[in-house]
């Protein structure tokens, strides 16, 4: 079952690390140890949030109700502090401006609310491909330790550079999950990642009177 995730509910502390990246290490009878990579990285996420209130509470719960425990999958965003930037160098905003998806936004304002192009993929790349060519729209472009996503995989970024003045080649980890056609979309603005909880009992939380419970769980990549 795919759940909508709380958006209602920010972050009060996250954290995004890829697992699984090598085998157990073994040591050789001299005590040199081995260490062999794999292509079977996945993402896990430890979150904080805090709920205030009737509304985040209620919210909160019917979430974990959706989810049921470890069946439930939903797209966790992957916010981070440092943001891409705009064209003009501006940070990309990581919700919404304003709730307007389903007012009358060009008669009112003079402009369509719909996606901004961003980011696409410049060429096909194969399955496991762990570097893509990019086409930038209205960005400046990202940077090493930024994260993206493609459709609903997240993938972190290793080194940025251009072969040539008109081509952008992105190195990342973890390997691409599926093939990527070019033209499709690179989100760089509000990345997620398709997850399911580690535990029966991930962000449960007391009956209190106190102000603000606090919640804490634990995502891992689903694939």
């Amino acid at each position: 079952m795919q759940v909508t995730f709380p958006h209602q509910q920010l972050f009060k502390e996250v954290q995004f690390y890829p697992v699984g990246m090598s085998l157990d290490p073994q040591r050789s009878i001299s005590g040199a140890e081995t260490i062999v990579p794999t292509m079977r990285g996945r993402w896990v996420a430890a979150a904080t949030f805090q709920l205030i209130g009737e509304a985040d509470s209620l919210e909160w719960r019917a979430f974990l109700a959706q989810m049921e425990g470890r069946v439930g999958t939903t797209l966790v965003p992957a916010l981070s502090m440092f943001r891409p930037k705009d064209r003009d160098g501006h940070d990309l905003g990581f919700g919404d401006a304003a709730g307007i998806a389903h007012a009358q936004s060009w008669e009112h304002f003079g402009f369509e609310n719909g996606n901004v192009e961003r980011m696409t993929v410049a060429a096909n790349a194969p399955l496991r491909a762990m570097q893509i060519d990019v086409t930038l729209g209205n960005t400046t472009g990202i940077r090493p330790g930024q994260d993206f996503s493609i459709g609903e995989r997240l993938y972190r970024v290793q080194a940025h550079w251009q072969p040539d003045a008109n081509t952008h080649r992105l190195m990342f980890t973890p390997a691409l999950r599926d093939t990527v056609t070019a033209g499709a979309r690179v989100e760089i603005e509000k990345p997620v990642c398709r997850m399911r909880f580690v535990s029966e009992t991930e962000g449960q939380f007391p009956e209190s009177k106190e102000i603000g419970a606090i919640v804490t769980c634990n995502f891992e990549e689903a694939i």
